[in-house]
């Protein structure tokens, strides 16, 4: 039973490393996105009010990708819990090194955006 535990906790820890790289591609191709939205406006010399609409939608974006990527930091915590409950002990699935528990919150990040 402890293998077959080990080896659905791998398949699982693998998932969560996929979603959270996925995150933090997608936060970086928005942000990319929204660095060259108004570079693009002063370069065309274009009125501020052009494409306004589109850039306070892609700065919208990164806040929910924030947001999510906060759920999934929150999931990886619960899943350590579970693997911990379940008596696997502590395992080395994925980076070696962990960044501290200083971590903004959600409710600071949505802050600093609006």
């Amino acid at each position: 039973m402890p293998k077959q535990r080990l080896t659905i906790a791998h398949s699982i820890a693998q998932r969560l490393y996929a979603a959270e790289e996925a995150l933090d591609l997608a936060a970086a191709r928005i942000a990319e996105l929204n660095a060259a939205l108004p570079l693009a406006r002063l370069d065309g010399r274009l009125a501020a009010s052009i494409g306004q609409d589109a850039f306070r939608t892609s700065a919208d974006a990164i806040v929910l990708v924030a947001k999510t990527r906060d759920k999934i930091v929150t999931t990886h915590d619960m899943l350590k819990q579970v693997s911990d409950d379940i008596g696997l002990g502590p395992q080395a699935y994925g980076d070696v090194f962990k960044v501290a528990e200083n971590r903004q919150s959600v409710t600071d990040i949505h802050r600093l955006a609006a």
